[in-house]
């Protein structure tokens, strides 16, 4: 074994450079990430980065790596699986150490359980919402202000008649596309309402040229609200930025709220803050249904209680998706396998899948021709983030067929 590791080793440090026309042959790759602990994890992860030529480029092997899937690819990926530290290595907006931050960030610390109750909320939407954000290239401080609005609470439903994560008001909602229908809230939508409040928020930012913090306090008062008080600023010689504009108390509060909880997961070694770790990879799956269905069948076709279905899609108030439209449901990404087997299923949903067996040698550009679809439709069914597939591994193929009707 000794001898083994010197040769990885010298492979490692001598052939990386030379990586970019070359695929690591299976016997060394698998020994590579059997021992995979044993190198530094830089040396490693250039090494197998540098495999990848074009997208879908990846080619199947066997072996150990059938159940090494996991460890290969966080070094292939080389990112943190905590998405706080991901989220904390991303965040960008100026935090000013003034008396609202600093009073902010000293409220968080002292109320740990308030910080777990959120974050234990958070788990199901944080990773689906960074990513939406991520997608649009805004701050990535932007995920997390629905722990300001609704301390990720699904349900939430505030005195001025706000709802959902987002807290979106009715005419707001009606502005940005979100429906109302008999049995169902759009504002409670997690994925139409995270594209409504995304909206929103891009549109501010123009708005006000191009300023995050004017936007976000828009966000919460008003966009004329904030651009009366930058008027009446700029009409008396005085500074228009948020720091100096006269606006209701909440809204003073409500800018430093977020900046402070950013900067403490920012710092959170720093802080000494205590954050449960959420996984950074997706929880949940997005399943269109074009019948009316019961979420109680759906719930049990995708092996889970109705409880947890309901939770993730609490904009079916009545507990039924709608016939002749496209139903937007979340199922847990751990459940979406046996959702799709389940002949039952296939009754209801859109668009239809087979379940295909890696085998060795096939990569996804391969599998995307041979089934008429693309390299990105598949990584997004099966919530791959690379193009690294593995012999034995079971992936969902898009057929042609994409209505039941």
């Amino acid at each position: 074994m000794k001898l083994k590791l010197i040769l990885l080793t010298s492979f490692l440090m001598a052939g990386c450079q030379g990586l970019n026309d070359v695929i690591i042959p299976p016997t060394i790759e698998s020994e590579l990430i059997m021992n995979i602990d044993n190198f530094p994890e830089n040396i490693v992860s250039q090494c197998i980065i540098s495999k990848k030529m074009q997208e879908g480029s990846y080619v199947a092997t066997g072996g150990p790596l059938q159940t090494t899937e996991e460890k290969s690819r966080k070094v292939a990926k080389n990112i943190e699986t905590d998405l706080w530290k991901v989220l904390g290595h991303s965040f960008s907006l100026r935090v000013p150490p003034n008396k609202q931050v600093m009073y902010y960030k000293n409220w968080y610390l002292s109320n740990q359980y308030h910080i777990d109750t959120v974050t234990e909320r958070a788990r199901p939407f944080l990773f689906y919402i960074y990513e939406q954000v991520k997608k649009r290239d805004m701050p990535i401080e932007i995920a997390l202000l629905p722990f300001v609005e609704s301390s990720f609470d699904q349900f939430a439903y505030s005195h001025r008649g706000a709802a959902g994560l987002w807290q979106i008001t009715e005419p707001t909602a009606k502005t940005f596309g979100l429906e109302f229908l008999a049995g169902y809230d759009g504002r409670r939508d997690i994925i139409s309402s995270t594209e409504a409040a995304l909206d929103l928020l891009e549109y501010l930012y123009e708005r006000f040229d191009e300023n995050w913090l004017h936007a976000l306090a828009a966000y919460n008062t008003g966009e004329a609200r904030v651009r009366n008080a930058i008027k009446e600023n700029r009409s008396q010689g005085e500074p228009t930025d948020f720091w100096a504009l006269k606006l209701p108390t909440e809204t003073q509060l409500y800018v430093p709220k977020l900046l402070a909880m950013t900067n403490l997961v920012k710092y959170r070694n720093k802080y000494k803050l205590d954050l449960t770790p959420i996984s950074a990879e997706p929880v949940v799956t997005e399943v269109i249904i074009n019948e009316k269905v019961n979420l109680d069948i759906i719930a049990q076709h995708a092996g889970i209680n109705s409880v947890e279905l309901y939770a993730l899609n609490p904009a079916y108030t009545n507990g039924y998706t709608f016939a002749q439209r496209d139903n937007r449901i979340l199922i847990p990404s751990k459940t979406k396998d046996m959702f799709y087997k389940n002949k039952e299923s296939s009754v209801y949903v859109k668009q239809k899948f087979t379940i295909h067996h890696i085998r060795i040698g096939e990569s996804l550009s391969e599998l995307a021709s041979l089934n008429n679809t693309s390299v990105s439709m598949i990584k997004s069914v099966n919530n791959l983030s690379d193009s690294i597939i593995f012999a034995g591994q079971e992936l969902l193929i898009p057929t042609l067929q994409v209505d039941n009707r």
